[in-house]
């Protein structure tokens, strides 16, 4: 299944895979491996109803979708405080919420023991805390590509509950795979939110300008090496192009303006100059 039409996506795919030297066979190769692995664990729940409590999740929700970049610990702490303010206040809009981190961020969502209602993930970060979430009734959208085999094969058969596998190649390559569009953790889950009907997709913790270090078990960071940061930062490039085919609805950036909580409360966003400078 895929969200955006296979005839627009698959050159998109291609121009990346160029652009970051991916070999394509390679990434339908490890795709049909994690969806063997993810039809081989029986303590995963079947994919339809994976499917369709993602729907009742997200369809006419704000999803709010968390990435890994520099200004996320400070958009989050922002958020928190916002969130209780009015959880405090009895505003049940946040009833209308989803919460959606993208791989690494679902650590420092957890240290501030908030857990996502999704979490999209290629198991870069850090696996225990994905795990944890996942048992707590977690979703996870679980990529497969050449680069994370490794790890797939480590902890696929500690998977339990709801585990949607996805690939970036042709679902007719990649084994009983979901497409849903998009290329990194941050970008794939705002296609996310877009297919299954949220009605706004805000962004946190998306930072175009500078990569963010790694964000690892408990919330903690560490350096990237040179050339992980360098290829970070080509990704970052594509992800900002991919963001601009969201468009119903089109994300929107928590620190570019009022948030829509702000709104409903009439609060006043803070005179702070964002970091974030670049429109999506």
């Amino acid at each position: 299944m895929i969200s955006l039409d296979i005839e627009t996506w698959i050159p998109i795919y291609h121009a990346i895979a160029n652009d970051l030297g991916l070999d394509p066979l390679e990434d339908a190769n490890a795709s049909k491996t994690l969806s063997d692995m993810l039809s081989a664990n029986h303590n995963i729940t079947p994919r339809e109803e994976s499917i369709e409590k993602v729907s009742e999740l997200l369809k006419g929700k704000r999803a709010y979708v968390f990435g890994s970049g520099p200004d996320l610990e400070e958009e989050l702490d922002r958020f928190t405080t916002e969130r209780l303010s009015a959880l405090k206040g009895e505003e049940t809009s946040w009833l209308d919420s989803v919460l959606i981190s993208a791989d690494g961020a679902t650590s420092a969502l957890l240290a501030r023991e908030i857990i996502p209602h999704i979490i999209v993930t290629d198991l870069d970060g850090s696996p225990h805390d994905q795990l944890d979430c996942l048992g707590r009734g977690t979703v996870m959208f679980l990529h497969g590509h050449a680069d994370n085999v490794g790890v797939l094969r480590t902890h696929a058969p500690e998977l339990k509950g709801h585990v949607i596998g996805t690939t970036q190649v042709s679902p007719y390559e990649g084994g009983k795979l979901d497409n849903f569009g998009g290329f990194s953790d941050g970008d794939r889950a705002a296609f996310i939110a877009e297919h299954f009907g949220a009605s706004a997709i805000i962004l946190l913790g998306f930072n175009f300008n500078e990569v963010g270090e790694k964000i690892g078990e408990g919330g903690i960071r560490s350096n990237l090496t040179k050339e992980r940061e360098d290829r970070k930062f080509r990704k970052l490039t594509w992800a900002s192009v991919l963001l601009g085919l969201v468009t119903k609805p089109q994300p929107v950036s928590y620190s570019k303006s009022h948030s829509l909580l702000r709104q409903a409360l009439g609060i006043k966003a803070p005179n702070k100059k964002a970091r974030l400078n670049r429109d999506l």
